[in-house]
């Protein structure tokens, strides 16, 4: 941006200087052919008097000296006046803008967003220092101040309070932040929320109260799915004695994670809950915290077997009847293999809330790959068979029999 405006600071200066240039032109001609036309003038008068030849030589002789010497002063004072009087104002117009320039650049801010996006770019790759990360903290501070328009440099310094421990002021920029984003920023609000709200519990010696907690009911009546949203909804609830809430908040947070420790943490906080909720005179159904398994029979028919390899890839999954078209679980093996019977289940989630306990109907798929890629290609050998539910006890059988064109 600076070379941007040094280069409109040039081009001010030109403006600025070419209308005095040829000023000076002009009067320089005026002046050149105003003697022209007395030296004309006074020649044809002498070629006309009456005096002899000898005299008429000598006038027009002395003619000539004066306007060579009227022509040599005008050069002279074209020369000169400019000479010493444009090149200064000249010089005193280009450092005048620069100045500008830079007195401009300094203001819009550019310097400072610079250094900013400078420290960040390394924060992405190594850990900042004490003094670095106050620095830019100051330095988001100061690019949002100039720029309020510009969501992502607050957001970003509330982050960088929340890491910090600054949790009083980090509640104070999603505050700021949360007024500024329009309605239909669902995404944005129902992460702010959350934010919002998390720094708020944190900023009060992670005492609960209800504001918090109907902050994140209405940041998942925007984004349901939100597992930070999920897993801090709950923790205010317990907090506030609302165990059933927390209960249901946990849950949907449990079904989206594979059988991983994490999971199982959860799961105790799920069954203090419950215990709560008993005291309480209530009850809660806990068979949903059964982890989905499906066992599968694999087999290829006589025809598929002649037809493929023993070292062919052999993919085995399950994916959502309605939903991404990502595996909710998925196994990998060898024709030679087969038959086998495998197991499917959440400990082979490929991505947190993609598994088979978080959709109770799923399609089974078990599919020949000649290429040895899980994307299906015309010559793979396949077996489909949907929908099957996520909790099915029975053994189901997968034949491979059906050529892909």
């Amino acid at each position: 941006m600076i070379w941007a405006l040094l280069l409109l600071s040039l081009l001010l200066l030109m403006f600025l200087l070419v209308p005095v240039w040829h000023r000076e032109k002009a009067d320089d001609r005026y002046q050149s052919e105003e003697n022209l036309r007395l030296y004309q003038e006074r020649t044809d008068e002498l070629a006309a008097s009456d005096l002899d030849e000898e005299q008429k030589q000598a006038l027009q002789l002395e003619l000539d000296r004066e306007f060579l010497a009227s022509s040599g002063n005008a050069g002279l004072q074209a020369v000169a006046s400019p000479a010493r009087y444009r090149w200064p104002v000249a010089l005193a117009l280009l450092l005048f803008s620069v100045a500008g320039t830079v007195l401009l650049y300094q203001q819009w801010g550019a310097a400072n967003e610079l250094r900013a996006t400078e420290l960040l770019e390394k924060v992405s790759q190594v850990e900042l220092t004490q003094p670095e990360r106050s620095e830019l903290i100051e330095r988001l501070a100061a690019a949002g101040q100039k720029q309020p328009g510009n969501i992502e440099w607050n957001y970003l310094r509330g982050r960088l309070l929340n890491a910090n421990g600054d949790f009083a002021q980090a509640a104070e920029v999603f505050a700021d932040i949360l007024v500024a984003l329009p309605e239909e920023a669902t995404a944005d609000r129902a992460a702010t929320m959350t934010l919002l709200a998390q720094a708020r519990f944190f900023a009060a010696d992670q005492k609960a109260d209800n504001g918090m907690y109907q902050l994140l009911k209405d940041a998942l009546a925007l984004t349901p799915g939100n597992r930070q949203a999920l897993g801090m909804a709950g923790m205010l609830a317990f907090e506030l004695k609302d165990y059933q809430g927390a209960v249901n908040y946990w849950r949907q947070l449990w079904l989206g994670m594979g059988d991983s420790p994490e999971a199982q943490m959860l799961a105790q906080g799920i069954l203090r809950a419950v215990e709560h909720v008993r005291e309480q005179g209530g009850e809660v159904d806990l068979s949903w915290m059964k982890r989905s398994e499906i066992k599968v029979l694999v087999d290829l028919s006589a025809e598929a077997k002649a037809a493929v390899d023993p070292a062919d890839t052999v993919f085995v999954l399950a994916r959502a009847v309605s939903g991404p078209p990502m595996p909710l679980a998925v196994q990998k093996l060898t024709v030679a293999q087969l038959p086998q019977v495998i197991t499917l289940s959440d400990a082979q989630a490929m991505a947190p809330g993609m598994n088979l306990s978080s959709h109770e109907q799923v399609t089974l798929v078990a599919r020949i790959s000649k290429s040895g890629q899980p994307m299906p290609q015309s010559g793979d050998w396949q077996a489909e068979q949907s929908p099957v539910s996520n909790h099915e006890e029975n053994l189901i059988k997968l034949t491979i029999s059906d050529l892909l064109p």
